[in-house]
């Protein structure tokens, strides 16, 4: 039998979140819910996550916070959602070797296809 698949979302606004969950939903992907640096903290302590897709807006500045994340779960998929790109906030995050970049307006396909190849990585 096949492990349930899980996906932190963290977010401020539960917008993103809510265009993914038909996708998670369809592909027997469980979603789970947080708002802020410190519940995806405990969320990871508490159990195992298959990927983690975590809104820039929560990081501020700090991309130290991935490294954080790396340390609790050095191999874990970490997916960033920005609302606005920046070279600097782009290079800021990427030198924290994640998973995935994700600019909102590139729409929700990119998100779902990033969080799918997460996923599947970790089983190979």
């Amino acid at each position: 039998m096949e492990k349930e698949k899980i996906v932190l979302f963290s977010e401020p606004l539960e917008t993103t979140s809510k265009e993914l969950s038909p996708f998670l939903e369809k592909h027997g992907i469980r979603l789970i819910k947080v708002d802020s640096l410190k519940e995806t903290l405990l969320s990871l302590q508490e159990g195992r996550v298959d990927a983690l897709v975590i809104d820039a807006a929560l990081l501020e500045d700090d991309c130290g916070f991935i490294s954080v994340i790396k340390g609790i779960e050095k191999d874990l998929p970490v997916i960033i959602c920005a609302e606005s790109n920046t070279p600097e906030l782009e290079s800021k995050i990427r030198q924290q070797k994640i998973f995935y970049y994700h600019i909102k307006s590139f729409g929700i396909d990119d998100l779902e296809m990033a969080v799918s190849n997460a996923i599947n990585s970790l089983s190979q």
